[in-house]
C-alpha cells in the first residue's frame, strides 16, 4: 500500500501486515549499524544510538498549549486549550558518532510528553525543513554510509584527536563514494543534498534555532510542526575560533541565565505541489499557526538534579510513532510508509542499546521529579558507560 495522492489531496498510509513485515525488513539492519559503529568509532564502547547519538542538551521542559487553536488539533491529544504538560527535551547532534560541534551536521530536537490518560507523544525535528531523503529505503542507506565512513573519524567530520581537516575530507570522500556505489547518481544527488542541509550547523553559533518535524496526521489532514526560538536573531554566524564544543557551552550559558523558550507552530497541509507528502527533499511552504511554547527552564548545568535529568534524556527512548492522529485515538500506525518505517526502526534501535524502558519513567511526567530509584538506575547506567570508555557518557 502507498499514499495515492494527487496534485491536491493526501491520502494516509494505513499500513497492512504484509507492509509492516515489509518495512521491518527494510529497516532490518539497524542493530547491524549500531555494531558496526561500536567497531569503526575506538570512542563508542557499547551499542548506541545509529543517528542523534551525541547529546548537547537534555532535561525538563514545559509545553503551553495555546488558548486557540486550528480545527485539526483541537482537543487531539496533548492539544487541550491552555493545558500545560511536563516533559522531557533533548538536543544532539545528528550523524552516528560524537565529535567536534564545529562540523558539518544536522541538530536534533527531541521532545517528549504524555497525555493525562497516559498516551506518549513525541515530537522528533531536525534544524532543516526537509528530509535527507525522500524514502525510509535511501535513508537506510544514508545511516550505512555514516557507519562506513566513522572508522576513527565521524561522519562529515573530525573525531577525537584527529586533524580537522583531514578527518572532514576522508570521511566526506567514503560517505560519497559509499552512497555512488550502493544508488548510483542517486546517491551523489543525495550526498549534495545532505551537504547543504548540514552547512547550516557548520555556520551556527547556537543550537538554540528553528527545528521541523516530519508529517503527522491529525483529525483526517497532514501537517508538520515547527519549533521556533521565542526570541529573534539568536544565532549569529559562529565566531571564528569556537571550540569544539561550543553548541554545548552556549546552550549552558543560556539556560544558566533563564528559561530556553521556543514556540510550536503547526504548518498544515495543502496540496502536493507547495506541501508534498511524498517529496519529503522538498521545503513545505509555511503557512504557520502558533499553538503553544515549550521551554526548557532555567537551570544550573552543574546542578545535580540537572545532571540526572540530562542523563534521563540521553537514557530514554523516543519514536516519530508515539503520536495521536484523531480524537478516538483510532489510529494505530503512522499515515506515512516513512514515518511507519522510522516506527519499527527507533523500536530494533532501543532495544538494541538497551535504552531505558518507558515503564521506568513514567511517573516524571506527572510528577516532574525523578524519585530515588530512578535516580539509582540511571546513575548506575551512567557509571557502567564511563568505565567502560564510552564517549558520551563522559559529557
Amino acid at each position: 500500500m502507498t499514499n495515492g495522492n494527487d496534485s491536491k489531496s493526501w491520502i494516509p498510509f494505513r499500513p497492512s501486515r504484509d507492509d509492516l513485515a515489509r518495512l521491518a525488513a527494510d529497516v532490518a539492519a539497524i542493530p547491524d549499524l549500531q555494531a558496526i559503529l561500536v567497531e569503526n568509532h575506538p570512542l563508542l564502547q557499547v551499542r548506541d544510538r545509529v543517528a542523534h547519538q551525541y547529546q548537547i542538551a537534555g532535561g525538563r521542559v514545559i509545553l503551553k498549549v495555546a488558548a486557540q487553536l486550528p480545527e485539526a488539533l483541537n482537543g487531539l491529544g496533548l492539544f487541550q486549550p491552555n493545558a500545560e504538560h511536563i516533559g522531557i527535551g533533548r538536543v544532539s547532534t545528528g550523524l552516528g558518532c560524537p565529535h567536534a560541534e564545529t562540523d558539518p551536521d544536522f541538530l536534533g530536537l527531541m521532545l517528549a510528553f504524555r497525555t493525562p490518560a497516559g498516551r506518549r507523544v513525541d515530537f522528533l525535528a531536525i534544524n532543516d525543513p526537509t528530509s535527507p531523503t525522500d524514502n525510509h529505503r535511501d535513508f537506510m542507506v544514508l545511516l550505512a554510509a555514516t557507519a562506513a565512513a566513522a572508522g576513527a573519524k565521524s561522519p562529515f567530520g573530525s573525531g577525537e584527536g584527529e586533524p580537522g581537516l583531514a578527518a572532514l575530507i576522508a570521511s566526506n570522500v567514503t560517505l560519497v563514494k559509499f552512497l555512488v556505489e550502493k544508488l548510483g547518481g542517486h546517491g551523489g544527488a543525495i550526498a549534495t543534498h545532505v551537504v547543504r542541509q548540514t552547512s547550516r550547523t557548520a555556520r551556527s553559533s547556537s543550537a538554540y534555532q528553528t527545528y521541523w518535524t516530519g508529517i503527522v496526521e491529525a483529525g483526517g489532514t497532514a501537517g508538520k510542526f515547527v519549533i521556533a526560538p521565542a526570541l529573534a536573531d539568536q544565532n549569529p554566524h559562529r565566531p571564528f575560533g569556537a571550540g569544539p564544543r561550543h553548541l554545548t557551552v552556549d546552550w549552558r550559558a543560556r539556560q544558566g541565565r533563564g528559561d530556553v523558550m521556543f514556540d510550536l507552530f503547526w504548518v498544515p497541509f495543502i496540496d502536493q505541489d507547495s506541501t508534498s507528502t511524498a517529496e519529503l527533499t522538498k521545503a513545505w511552504e509555511e503557512h504557520r499557526q502558533r499553538v503553544g511554547r515549550v521551554a526548557f527552564p532555567k537551570q544550573d548545568a552543574n546542578d545535580k538534579d540537572a545532571a540526572l535529568w540530562a542523563i534521563l534524556a540521553d537514557e530514554m527512548g523516543a519514536n516519530a510513532g508515539h503520536w495521536i492522529g484523531d480524537r478516538a485515538d483510532s489510529i494505530a500506525e503512522p499515515a506515512t510508509e516513512f514515518t511507519a518505517a522510522r516506527k519499527i526502526a527507533y523500536r530494533k534501535s532501543q532495544d538494541g542499546r538497551n535504552a531505558l524502558p518507558d515503564e521506568r519513567y513514567a511517573q516524571v511526567f506527572r510528577t516532574g521529579a525523578i524519585d530515588e530509584e530512578l535516580a539509582a538506575e540511571l546513575r548506575e547506567r551512567r557509571a557502567r558507560k564511563v568505565a567502560a570508555g564510552h564517549t558520551s557518557a563522559a559529557q
